[in-house]
């Protein structure tokens, strides 16, 4: 393939899910039954760094342990293309301005290519593939498959505001489609007809290494690896580097914090090598001039990572330290969100209507407006370690309940059996 790359994944069983809930597990199976040798046809733009490619990992390898041909198609697009989609991606979740002519483009010209492509796919599965088209980045896709396609939108990100010009622009392509699938009711689009979109939150994987449960003496083994006290207290944010992530906010609230406890560390985990995210360097760069010198700021990417595993340093990270910051602007859903939950912290998370989905203020954790009100949380749960822990299982009982793969993998066998029928 010219202009895609096939992540190729294998089978993982349902079985170790009947632990979390049986019931949930025999529904699944059966159906999947009903879905057996469906080809099942995954589009997206990055296969590592993102919440888009770490839901993937894992659906994907057990759609196929249930019997479905799932396959996961990444873009293989220049760098040009990926500057323009990132824009739209700013664009979607509200930023102002435009998308030029020229932008567009660009934009459209791989896509075409990369049509021409994905319809020749289509017709080698003998016109039976269900497409998942997830993000913005390749929605114009469906415009080069035919009519009698199932296609499913998946938008993961938050639209609950989009830019008028940009919705504009994108909705002819999201209308195409079959079903279009949010994070949160309040990402129904207008203009899209409403019995077509669905939502589903997304989950995490409890056995991946990521989210294996690790042991305090196991998590600071590893921290202490990194240069981290771990008789201090510690706060980390794990994310992308990203504006609509806030580091810097978290920076600031950290700064805050810090004239209440001096001995305070602030540990920032990201990806520096998200293909279709080109500010993520500019943003990294303008934390790293912030923190300067300071030695209690840990700023860790793949570069300082070394021969160290990076799903277990994250799993570290998230299970070592004493409170998980997510202060997003805008937040779709938050897949490190859900991570800290389920390993039993207490997280405080920026006023983002995805995150809000996924806590509830002063039950699995806080909901803060700025870094004043981020810092004024981190004190109190500093000051308040029975509180901190008590939330923290709150997270835990709910991550379970909600937001497991299992739970997910139910919602999109529903859906493909709707469209199948």
């Amino acid at each position: 393939m010219r202009n895609f790359t096939e992540i190729l994944l294998k089978p993982r069983p349902i079985a170790p899910y009947r632990a979390i809930d049986s019931h949930s597990v025999g529904r699944i199976k059966k159906l999947a039954k009903k879905l057996k040798g469906r080809s099942i046809i995954h589009v997206n733009s990055a296969f590592k760094g993102g919440g888009v490619a770490e839901l993937l990992k894992s659906q994907i390898p057990l759609e196929k342990g249930l019997g479905l041909n799932s396959r996961w198609l990444v873009l293989r697009a220049p760098a040009n293309f990926f500057e323009v989609t990132k824009k739209i991606h700013n664009l979607f979740q509200g930023q102002p301005g435009i998308l030029t002519d020229k932008e567009k483009r660009t934009y459209l010209k791989f896509l075409t290519r990369a049509g021409s492509e994905l319809s020749g796919i289509f017709k080698q599965s003998k016109n039976s593939a269900m497409f998942v088209i997830h993000d913005p980045q390749p929605l114009p896709l469906v415009e080069y498959l035919p009519d009698h396609a199932a296609v499913i939108s998946r938008l993961h990100i938050d639209i609950s505001g989009p830019n008028r010009l940009i919705l504009d622009f994108l909705r002819p392509f999201i209308n195409k489609a079959n079903r279009i699938v949010v994070s949160n009711k309040a990402f129904r689009l207008k203009g899209v007809a409403s019995g077509k979109t669905l939502v589903s939150y997304p989950a995490i994987d409890p056995f991946i290494q990521k989210n294996n449960l690790l042991s305090s003496r196991a998590a600071g083994y590893v921290l202490k690896k990194l240069g981290v006290d771990t008789s201090r207290p510690i706060i980390a944010q794990v994310s992308r580097f990203d504006r609509w992530k806030d580091p810097l906010g978290v920076l600031q609230a950290y700064y805050l914090a810090k004239k209440h406890f001096p001995n305070l560390q602030l540990i920032l985990v990201g990806s520096l090598r998200v293909e279709d995210d080109p500010e993520a360097r500019e943003i990294y760069l303008q934390i790293k001039r912030q923190i300067f010198a300071d030695s209690d700021v840990f700023l860790i990417t793949e570069k300082s990572l070394s021969k160290a595993d990076p799903d277990r340093v994250v799993n570290a990270v998230q299970s070592g330290v004493d409170i998980v910051i997510q202060k997003s602007l805008r937040e779709g859903f938050g897949l490190t969100v859900t991570e800290a939950m389920w390993k039993g912290k207490p997280v405080i998370g920026g006023n983002a209507l995805g995150i809000k989905a996924q806590i509830k203020n002063n039950k699995e954790g806080l909901v803060v407006k700025n870094p004043e009100d981020c810092a004024r949380g981190i004190v109190k749960l500093l000051r308040h370690p029975v509180l901190a822990k008590q939330l923290g299982k709150n997270a835990r009982q709910t991550a379970k309940k909600k937001f497991l793969m299992n739970r997910l993998l139910e919602d999109f066998l529903k859906l493909y059996a709707g469209l199948s029928s």
